[in-house]
């Protein structure tokens, strides 16, 4: 039998020592911006409107980046044991910022990881009634077709405001569907518990204790809207440029080249890449996602020898350029045609291509 396409590159992974987990240093992570929250959050009660409100956007920087731990935990990249890995993820992804951890699971780790920028599989490129795709563009009513060509673009950033409050609706809506549509001996799991427990918890601890303990309910949920909203905007930013501008893809049939080839290594430094946890490293992330994000820089350089032997395309710019990228790329979406990735077509076509010059 032929050997697995990922086979050599793992074993170089291996040899290298990069395949195991630190629950120690995740924890650590996490434990320490629980810290650095926990105590930004006690200082905006000490502060005055205007002062908050100048702290709000480093604190909303540590909220996401204490958020993103969890999206390490529900990959099984944090810890060795799957105990850990939920534990952490429930404590993070629920407790803290109130989302599902299951539905993200299903959409992220599923349907998002298997086709990264596949036209009817990757929910990533769905956002209604923003379009990611001409063939989107193209099944358009005509006053959205005006907003897709003319207006999303210039939109784009001001609506990701609301990103981290829909993901939390999302979540909860599908907390709410999940006995009705699963199976009868799924409709009540031991995760959908843990989710439905901690989220509730997550309204109390954020909006009900406050109010209890005396402060005025008007401050408590103006904090907790605006948060959680420049959150959603900074995730935007930290999803969106790993994916954004690169192919939107018809049909394929390399996965691991697909994965490598819709997506991009952004250059940061050592303390830009402490708040992406990993995913300035997205190509080796949608290659490896159980890899910790501790071990993806070193593991770079190995998976763009891996793409590069191959003749796929390894891109890596800096972040500002992806931004620019990323939001080019919106707007030119609606006249932007997706590709066909397959290996024996190219073949065939060099082939016809030096036929045609001898």
């Amino acid at each position: 039998m032929a050997e697995h396409p990922m086979a050599d590159l793992r074993r170089k992974l291996h040899e290298e020592g990069l395949l195991s987990k630190s629950a120690a240093k995740s924890w650590t992570k996490v434990i320490c911006l629980f810290a650095i929250v926990g105590g930004l959050i006690y200082f905006h009660s000490q502060l005055t409107l205007i002062q908050g409100l100048i702290l709000l956007p480093i604190t909303a920087l540590f909220a996401t980046t204490l958020a993103m731990t969890a999206h390490e935990g529900v990959h099984s990249s944090a810890c060795n044991s799957k105990w850990g890995n939920v534990s952490l993820a429930g404590l993070v992804f629920p407790l803290f910022a109130g989302m599902s951890m299951e539905y993200w699971r299903v959409k992220h780790n599923i349907k998002h990881h298997a086709n990264p920028n596949v036209i009817d599989k990757d929910p990533d490129i769905y956002a209604w009634p923003i379009t990611f795709t001409k063939e989107e563009y193209e099944a358009s009513g005509p006053i959205r077709k005006i907003f897709q060509r003319y207006l999303q673009a210039w939109v784009f950033w001001p609506i990701s405001l609301l990103v981290g409050h829909l993901l939390r609706w999302d979540g909860i809506w599908f907390l709410i569907k999940h006995p009705f549509t699963s199976k009868k001996n799924q409709r009540f799991s031991k995760i959908w518990f843990a989710d439905t427990g901690l989220i509730l918890l997550h309204f109390y601890l954020w909006l009900i204790l406050p109010i209890q303990l005396g402060m005025p309910w008007q401050t408590v949920l103006g904090f907790y809207v605006l948060l959680w909203a420049l959150v959603g905007t900074i995730l935007t930013g930290i999803f969106l440029v790993g994916h954004a501008g690169r192919p939107i893809v018809a049909e394929y049939d390399k996965n691991w080249r697909l994965q490598i080839e819709t997506a991009r290594r952004i250059k940061f430094g050592r303390i830009g890449s402490f708040f992406f946890v990993g995913l300035d490293y997205q190509i080796e992330h949608h290659l490896l996602p159980a890899l910790s994000h501790f071990n993806l820089p070193k593991a770079s350089p190995i998976v763009k020898e891996y793409a590069e032997e191959r003749g796929w395309e390894y891109e890596e710019i800096g972040f500002l350029s992806a931004l620019w990228s990323s939001t080019r790329a919106l707007k030119n979406a609606w006249k932007t045609p997706s590709i066909v990735i397959d290996t024996t077509l190219e073949a065939n076509a060099n082939l016809v291509e030096d036929f045609s010059h001898q």
